[in-house]
């Protein structure tokens, strides 16, 4: 018989095979490919999207476009034009400074105006893949296998609040908590402390430029409570635990700074609706009933592992992830790691319960910042963070530990929850009464399948690799049935739809580009839909957590304000007022008429009043007698303006989202007022000298001018944005710098578990 070719070749490609199995790129890209087949309706097809929600598309789909249109025109977002007459876009905690966010507008960058859903989708992925992919190297910096840690990987970032967010500026933040742990978790064994401590502290900075507070502020609560548990635990080595704990908190407050420092200044000069009816300000406590409201009820607990059966179901973990994880407890307890998991996991889990639990009150109470997050459930962030190693490394001890009676106790327990279920079904079915639901049949039959599958393992009847593979299955499957299930077909069959609010307005839009000068509309007809921000058309008001204090000190509601801020048109259902003028018809059913007594967008004045009180101020800038074409109102010291007659303009000639220029000419000395938010950070410069802007109307702003023709430039240029970004950079380079000059020193310390 002729020689066979092939062996050879099956030969070198076994050899590829292990080669890649050893290689460290092996196990992201098999995780990659896993979130990808997880993701496979939103990358695979065309024709779905995780976008339909009413926060989602009214208010973060355009917070995106606006950036990506920002960082098209070569500037960072630092200031929002388009929404509430201009707002501080960083200040405001929306995502501005996360770097994903950047390289997301950098990758997006197309000819089309808006972004499309196949980059939304792609973005949606890449956040669910590096938090996929962070838990794995956590889980492999904890000594697990590669097999189970693409388990641990893929339910953090499928499972449990991660699984079913989709905000991303809240996601962001979970994304970058496996790295927080993983480094102290290093630096608690020794290994490169200090660089360990202060890569965990950078990490948590980074957390915190996510865009939303809430995961921060509960991911440092953690941090804080393991280093003091090691503080009070170590008192022969206490000044040197003192020494690491205070380099994470270092490296966290200098990496965080980019957000941190514009967010603390606009929350001082800011309200905030949090559930009340009224928006409270920073100085302002959170009623603890808005942290009731906001807890995991009791009775969603059961939603752990049966999906969508509570109404908490960020809950869910689902019955092969706690297995695994009460396996690891069963069998590794000995571990000192996968203690300080276990109790991680459990005070996330009893905190997130909020006021049912007296300690989440405690906490409140005595507790700087905790209560400005006032979502007791984004707690179950930590306790997913917890598990998700825990259940690999049940995985691991799933595989080594066949002979365990733990196994046999639990495939047991498996077996009988699975029987039970289908007799319970068959019983119901006998007697005709209601059975169990869809979902708790595919529960039984996970718990069938597991149990067998624990049962086969006790027995040795399959091998390891098999085990894993299985395993992991059944936890894809079971996840299917719960974060999938939000990546909705975009075609709206038998269910309602809000994306149709993303194209039915362009005609609109495009009718309002047409329009000579900046218009300013007042959305009236758009509901909660930030029009402004998807569409770069400047809008009166907006969809969002806050709004500056003096824009909403204006009687902003009233046509007299309205008039005065320069709203140049009002997009209603309804009909118009009899100053308006009705100029166009839009598709959607939404009318658009012009204002005929809108101010233009900035005008000339040569008196200012100084009014005695903000009080004072407000009852004067509502008062119909008051000329505020001619006339300004401040509550500083008047500047010495001059009267005269003459011809006099003032225009805008260039304005982008940090900067505005505007010619003017003036008979004699005035003040030009600009209809946009008077805010710390904006510089005036007149002929390219610097010179003062002036609150003027309770929230404008004002500069003045000599006889003649000017250049006037608004720049954005906030201290506190500068401040924070030198800060940021300081703390990622200097976590690195250390991290590079201890890696030349000797190893102290064990990496290994």
């Amino acid at each position: 018989m002729p020689p066979d070719s092939s062996a050879p070749r099956l030969d070198r490609v076994s050899t590829y095979v292990r080669r890649f199995g050893s290689s460290s790129l092996s196990g992201p890209l098999i995780l990659f490919l896993i979130c990808c087949g997880f993701c496979w309706k939103l990358v695979l097809a065309s024709g779905y999207t995780w976008i339909d929600n009413p926060d989602i598309v009214h208010m973060d789909v355009p917070r995106l476009q606006f950036q990506l249109a920002t960082w098209r025109n070569y500037e960072f977002p630092l200031w929002d034009p388009h929404l509430w007459c201009g707002q501080p876009f960083l200040g405001e905690i929306v995502g501005a400074a996360f770097p994903l966010n950047w390289l997301f507008s950098l990758f997006a960058w197309s000819r089309q105006q808006h972004i499309s859903p196949s980059a939304l989708n792609w973005y949606f992925l890449s956040i669910h893949f590096l938090a996929a992919l962070f838990a794995y190297w956590l889980c492999r910096e904890l000594g697990v296998s590669r097999k189970a840690s693409l388990l641990g990987g893929f339910a953090y970032s499928f499972g449990g609040i991660v699984g079913l967010t989709l905000w991303p500026e809240v996601l962001g933040s979970m994304l970058l908590a496996p790295l927080v742990l993983l480094f102290l978790l290093r630096a608690l064994r020794g290994y490169r402390p200090f660089a360990s401590a202060a890569l965990s502290g950078m990490f948590l900075g980074l957390a915190w430029l996510s865009g939303h507070h809430e995961v921060p502020i509960y991911l440092s609560l953690a941090v804080g409570g393991i280093w003091l548990y090691r503080l009070l635990s170590s008192f022969i080595d206490w000044r040197r635990s003192l020494e690491l704990a205070g380099t994470t908190v270092l490296f966290t407050i200098l990496a965080s700074g980019l957000q941190t420092l514009p967010a603390y200044e606009y929350s001082k000069l800011a309200v905030r609706w949090v559930g009340l009816e009224n928006p409270v300000g920073w100085k302002d406590a959170i009623p603890y009933r808005i942290d009731a409201d906001n807890s995991v009820a009791p009775s969603s607990l059961l939603a752990m592992v049966l999906p969508w059966s509570g109404h908490n179901s960020e809950v869910f973990a689902g019955i092969v992830v706690l297995t695994l994880v009460l396996v690891a407890v069963f069998t590794r307890w000995d571990d000192r790691f996968v203690r300080l998991l276990a109790v991680l996991a459990l005070a996330g889990l009893l905190l997130s319960l909020g006021g049912w639990n007296l300690l989440h009150g405690l906490l409140y109470a005595t507790l700087p910042l905790f209560g400005k997050a006032r979502v007791p459930i984004r707690l179950l962030a930590v306790f997913d963070l917890a598990i998700a190693p825990m259940a690999a490394i049940g995985l691991d001890s799933l595989l080594t530990h066949r002979d365990s009676p733990v196994l046999r106790s639990a495939y047991r327990v498996l077996i009988a929850l699975g029987a039970g279920i289908f007799a319970l079904g068959l019983a119901a079915q006998a007697l005709q009464k209601t059975g169990p639901s869809d979902t708790m049949y595919m529960l039984g039959l996970i718990a069938l399948l597991l149990g067998c599958l624990f049962m086969a393992q006790h027995h040795g009847s399959l091998s390891n690799l098999s085990v894993s593979l299985a395993v992991l299955a059944l936890v894809f499957i079971e996840l299917g049935n719960y974060s999938a299930a939000i990546y909705f077909d975009r075609a709206a069959y038998k269910r309602a739809t809000l994306l149709p609010k993303l194209t039915q307005y362009r005609d609109i839009a495009d009718f309002l580009r047409k329009q000579p000068g900046l218009v300013r509309v007042n959305p009236d007809g758009m509901e909660a839909f930030n029009f402004g921000d998807w569409e770069g058309i400047d809008s009166l008001s907006g969809f969002g957590a806050g709004i500056t204090s003096n824009f909403l000190s204006l009687n902003w509601p009233s046509v007299r304000i309205q008039n005065l801020l320069g709203v140049s048109h009002t997009l209603t259902i309804q009909g118009g007022r009899a100053d308006q003028q009705l100029v166009f018809r839009g598709s959607s059913g939404v009318n658009v008429f012009r204002n005929v007594d809108a101010f233009p967008r900035t005008w000339i004045v040569h008196q200012v009043v100084r009014a005695s009180s903000p009080e004072d101020l407000r009852t004067r800038m509502n008062d119909a007698s008051f000329n505020a074409r001619g006339a300004g109102l401040i509550l500083e010291s008047a500047p010495a303006l001059q009267s005269c007659a003459g011809d006099e303009s003032a225009g805008i000639v260039k304005r982008t989202a940090n900067s505005v220029v505007i010619d003017a000419r003036l008979a004699c000395r005035g003040m030009l007022i600009l209809s946009d938010i008077w805010y710390p950070g904006w510089v005036a410069n007149v002929d390219g000298a610097a010179t003062t802007i002036y609150q003027a109307d309770s929230a404008l702003r004002g500069v003045v001018l000599d006889r003649g023709q000017h250049r006037l430039e608004f720049h954005y240029r906030p201290l506190s944005a500068l401040l924070g970004a030198l800060l940021s950079i300081l703390g990622v380079l200097g976590a690195c710098a250390l991290a590079l000059w201890e890696l030349k020193s000797p190893v102290r310390g064990n990496i290994s578990r």
